[in-house]
């Protein structure tokens, strides 16, 4: 497909449906499109198959979110139990791994070396796409090639933009062009949008850099840019984990191209207990809410570091062993999980509910302060758009 017309309507999202595009996925093997629709007499009128993935991703949340509301009272009995008793570079270290996974502030070296790393690379890894791009006759994908007749323009303009992210000169700008791009891109529809997320996330840094920030080393993210990355980096995932499922062939086409995607652990846990004649099928979905179910986390800041690390994992693993070099951008979601996971101004969004469950001394109402909010909440986020998404026509 080639690419002609204004650089800004163009430059990180051309006119297809999902992340995915950047790879082959040309459906091979159509999958049963029934599955994803209306059954009635089934609980929800799901497929029962469907119906066990979001029960499966329900438990997962709901256990992570009991956890994260009662992970304070933990603490302090391992304070009390494991960490007092312990000698102290044994007890330091214990001490440093409980605040990793409990995205408490971790005062090490290493970790805040790590973080500064990090920062940097996240700023700048869009300016090595784009210059990957450009040396390889493509628009901001390897995938993407350009048109001969406008690839010098689009090829300068790429370097260009990406000389002043790698030398972090005018980043406010940098950042509006970025903005104005993804608003520019309703054009194309709602799904390129959506898929365009991701990159808000860097557009916020930079707009609210100092414009003079070519004369700063920019090593660390204050807490609001933290909160700003890591709100609308889980957002974004939330919705691109949706967006498996609503466009299921896409990310079927996918794995008939690349079926070693099909043997991650992790999505194969949340299809447990599923119908192997849906093997495909429910892969799709387990995907997907596998997406939502980290994005989510991440959005409201519970077990960031954990699940930052999941991710982190996954992307590599991706780009690295299933996908290789068609999926160099994933560069940049990488960079930004590790920016977010090695901040040390993580904050979640339910402190109230903790503080709550904290207060509260009478252990059975305790109790409920935990699993009532978790499993509320955990329900309200896998059932409603999975039902929902039964009444959608085949794309």
């Amino acid at each position: 497909m080639k690419f002609r017309g204004p650089l800004a309507a163009t430059l990180f999202a051309p006119p297809l449906f999902a992340h995915e595009r950047w790879l082959k996925h040309d459906l091979k093997h159509p999958l049963q499109a029934a599955f994803f629709g209306r059954w009635p007499g089934y609980p929800l009128s799901m497929q029962p198959s469907m119906l066990r993935i979001g029960i499966n991703a329900f438990v997962v949340l709901a256990a992570c979110l009991a956890a994260w509301f009662a992970r304070n009272i933990v603490i302090e009995w391992l304070q009390q139990r494991v960490l007092v008793p312990s000698a102290g570079r044994v007890q330091r270290a214990l001490d440093e791994v409980v605040c990793f996974f409990a995205d408490r502030p971790v005062r090490n070296r290493v970790f805040r070396v790590i973080g500064e790393w990090s920062v940097v690379l996240f700023l700048r890894s869009p300016g090595l796409v784009l210059m990957y791009s450009a040396t390889n006759d493509s628009l901001v994908m390897p995938s993407y090639p350009l048109d001969p007749a406008s690839a010098t323009f689009f090829k300068f303009a790429q370097v260009a933009l990406a000389i002043l992210i790698l030398t972090e000169t005018a980043l406010p700008l940098c950042g509006a062009l970025i903005i104005g791009t993804w608003l520019y891109l309703f054009g194309w529809g709602w799904m390129v949008t959506v898929d365009a997320l991701p990159v808000l996330t860097v557009a916020a840094v930079y707009v609210t850099s100092p414009w003079y920030s070519h004369k700063l080393a920019i090593t660390s993210l204050t807490p609001a840019q933290t909160r700003v990355t890591r709100v609308i980096l889980g957002f974004a995932f939330m919705a691109l984990g949706w967006m498996k499922i609503y466009n299921y062939n896409l990310i079927a086409g996918v794995a008939d191209n690349y079926p070693s995607a099909m043997n991650d652990p992790m999505i194969n846990f949340f299809a447990l207990g599923t119908e192997a004649m849906y093997r495909r099928e429910t892969w799709v979905v387990a995907f997907g809410l596998a997406e939502v179910l980290s994005g989510f986390m991440m959005m409201i800041g519970v077990f960031v570091r954990g699940w930052g690390v999941v991710m982190i994992f996954i992307f590599t693993k991706l780009m690295l062993v299933d996908f290789g070099w068609d999926e160099i951008p994933h560069i940049y979601p990488i960079a930004a999980l590790l920016a977010i996971v090695f901040s040390n101004h993580l904050r979640s969004e339910l402190a109230p509910i903790e503080e709550r469950v904290r207060r509260e001394s009478r252990t059975a109402l305790r109790l409920a302060e935990i699993l009532v909010p978790a499993g509320a909440l955990a329900a309200l986020v896998i059932f409603p758009l999975l039902w929902l998404l039964t009444f959608r026509s085949e794309p």
